[in-house]
């Protein structure tokens, strides 16, 4: 192999890692924000925000390809966008409130055991036997790390505020998952741009949607703080559109079993900037927990 084509090779990889990475910076900004804003808002935000900075681009670069899409990717652009971008979202910020936000990120390394097992009916793509071996220990792992002591007392006295984060951060995971095997049957179809547009396009409609029938309508006076602006823009420009698009472009160049593998950088990475920005450690079974998590998962990668 010469060394353009090695070159090429590592182009995909490397975007996904660095997507990963800026992922990791997005608790240090999300986490103190949930305080004073609301999810369902930070989200609504970010999908604005993304919408007005996409649109003139594609106008541009993607006019007469931007309504040519086939029924199958339609229908991936909304699930990505409704499920993947805002739902998802929104239980992810939302899990903040309830649990360690590194427990909330790690939980999200059991997308690529939900991605087998969606691609699995979807795509098409059989998994080995040993993944199966795998994503049992990946999941006891999860288990684990979301109830360090293993009391699940909630499953006969109901749901508690701990287990109602982990429960937001499974659905995000759960909805992650099945947007990522949705997202790369829309890049079949179109260029990673278009597809990050459609993304936050439906996102923000459905986003708006539950605004107004939850009757919980934008505060624009949060708007006049400029530490409030900051963490906007921050978590719309940085984790939010720019990781995304780099994902998206990494992604159409990347096996989808090799960029979750890679992706391994946003957990490891977050866990580490958490500990040491947000003084949020986890407890040493939960450290173990989280090793096993991300050992499991490497191994149903390779």
């Amino acid at each position: 192999m010469s060394s353009s084509q090695r070159i090429k090779t590592w182009i995909g990889p490397s975007l996904v890692a660095f997507a990963a990475f800026l992922w990791a910076t997005d608790a240090l900004i999300r986490y103190p924000s949930i305080s004073r804003l609301d999810p369902t808002f930070i989200v609504w935000f970010e999908h604005v925000l993304g919408v007005i900075l996409l649109l003139p681009w594609i106008l541009w670069k993607n006019k007469n390809e931007i309504f040519s899409l086939s029924f199958r990717s339609w229908a991936s652009a909304l699930f990505s966008g409704v499920g993947g971008s805002a739902i998802a979202t929104v239980f992810f910020t939302a899990s903040f409130i309830y649990v360690n936000p590194s427990v909330s990120v790690l939980l999200q390394k059991l997308q690529p055991v939900l991605v087998v097992l969606i691609a699995y009916p979807i795509l098409g793509e059989r998994p080995e036997r040993k993944f199966y071996i795998w994503g049992f220990v990946a999941l006891l792992a999860g288990i684990v790390l979301s109830f360090p002591d293993l009391n699940f007392d909630f499953l006969s006295s109901g749901v508690d505020l701990h287990s109602k984060g982990i429960q937001y951060a499974f659905g995000a995971a759960l909805l992650w998952a099945a947007s990522t095997v949705s997202g790369k049957t829309l890049l079949q179809e179109t260029s990673p741009t278009l597809a990050t547009f459609w993304r936050f396009f439906f996102g923000l409609v459905a986003l708006s949607l539950i605004m107004v029938v939850a009757g919980n309508l934008p505060d624009t006076s949060v708007l006049q703080s400029k530490e409030t602006l900051f963490v906007l823009f921050y978590l719309s420009l940085i984790p939010g559109i720019f990781a995304m698009l780099i994902y998206y472009r990494g992604l159409s160049r990347t096996p989808a079993s090799v960029s979750t593998f890679i992706e391994l950088v946003y957990p490891i990475g977050a866990v580490i900037l958490n500990t040491a920005f947000l003084h949020t450690p986890l407890v040493p079974i939960q450290i173990i927990a989280g090793l096993i998590l991300t050992f499991a998962v490497a191994m149903i990668s390779f």
